[in-house]
């Protein structure tokens, strides 16, 4: 049986299509096997590490050296070569999969990390993002050299990441197959940001106080009663232009996809009217999300000024996302829910939108839509504060 001659390719450098490939197929060409291989991209960066068994080449050292360099020069890459001694597998080794999820701040990492060191725990993988306001991590670890049981570590974790509005997951079986988890991002109040509605508002000539005068109410039910009746009789095309003219933003977009990638179904859960609610269930892919229903007169194809009150009686929305749970079989413990109650730097942890004020604005000032229309339309995106 030949002997192993292993080495170790690692790099990076700008990302872009068949960088794996390129890389790969010149190994190949000498006769050189692959044995492992991690590559991820992170912001349009290329990472990657293999191992390569030379075992069945012909091709010396120096000579392997050059064509790594080659592969440098053509790719653009920064590669190195190093020789190999891998570790035996333990095999006693006891993994268990961590999942950390909640509101991003200064300090999570460094805090879970020493309390697995503290135990004799070690990280064999990881990964995380954290974009919007959210923080999600996965840590795959072993705890065969655990000084205490896992119930104790457990309880450790989940008392030090909760005090930093972080939920703790475990999965302590199977744990190359990881299970259904469900997020809820769960919006009371409007999904449009503050310096979005400042601007729109100072275009419009429009005061804090007289929106103030026509959303007295602090209750969401009042609010979105209020909205509606300012857009009684407006055709729906309108809205749905309006609607239409939102965009999200990038980082939304690239924390939801690894979501999705890494398993989780997303809910969102909003005051905000359903028009608006489909159309970002749609733009983002989501698995589920439901809003306030604005009811249309379907002869007229016009909004009827009113909408459906029993959306907003308590329990409703805990009652859907109750049903979404026993659908996906996901137990409580594996839920995990982003809110907008806490005052913080991000007015909507997870979502990051911004409305079309452009295609407002020409509605306006085409005198499509009443100033009284205007004010309604400000409620559609959820209650104003």
């Amino acid at each position: 049986m030949t002997a192993s001659k292993l080495y170790l390719i690692h790099g990076l450098g700008s990302d872009s299509i068949g960088l794996v490939e390129k890389i790969t197929s010149p190994i190949a060409e000498i006769k050189g096997n692959i044995v492992d291989l991690r590559q991820d991209v992170m912001h349009g960066l290329f990472i990657i590490d293999l191992v390569a068994d030379l075992a069945a080449s012909d091709i010396t050292f120096d000579d392997f050296k050059k064509l790594v360099d080659k592969i440098s020069d053509e790719t653009g890459l920064t590669l190195f070569i190093d020789s190999y001694r891998p570790i035996p597998r333990d095999p006693g080794k006891e993994n268990i999969l961590l999942i950390l999820l909640g509101y991003d701040a200064p300090g999570i990492i460094a805090a879970v990390t020493e309390i697995l060191r503290r135990y004799s725990i070690n990280i064999e993988f990881s990964q995380m993002i954290a974009r919007e306001g959210v923080f999600l991590m996965e840590l795959l670890v072993d705890i065969s050299r655990a000084t205490i049981p896992v119930e104790n570590l457990k309880n450790a974790l989940r008392e030090t990441m909760a005090s930093m509005n972080i939920n703790t997951m475990f999965q302590l079986q199977d744990v190359f197959n990881k299970k259904k988890r469900i997020i809820v991002f769960d919006y009371s109040w409007s999904m449009m940001n503050k310096s979005d509605t400042t601007e729109l508002m100072k275009l419009c000539g429009i005061e804090s106080a007289e929106l103030s005068r026509v959303y007295s109410s602090q209750s969401p039910l009042e609010c979105m009663k209020k909205s509606a009746q300012l857009l009684e009789g407006l055709p729906d095309d309108v809205i749905k232009s309006i609607i239409k003219a939102t965009s999200v933003t990038s980082s939304t977009m690239e924390l939801l996809q690894t979501l999705k990638t890494m398993g989780y179904r997303i809910v969102l859960a909003s005051n905000a009217f359903d028009l608006f609610i489909e159309k970002l269930k749609d733009m983002l892919g989501l698995s589920y999300a439901f809003g306030c229903p604005l009811l249309i007169n379907d002869d007229g194809k016009c909004l009827t000024g009113e909408i459906e009150s029993d959306f907003f009686l308590f329990g409703s929305k805990d009652a859907r996302i109750k049903e979404i749970m026993e659908k996906e079989h996901v137990p409580d413990e594996d839920v995990t829910t982003i809110s907008d109650k806490y005052e913080r730097e991000f007015e909507k942890p997870g979502v990051g939108i911004t409305i079309g004020i452009k295609t407002i604005l020409d509605c306006y000032n085409q005198h499509i839509i009443s100033r009284e229309n205007l004010l309604g339309i400000l409620g559609i995106f959820g209650p104003l504060t």
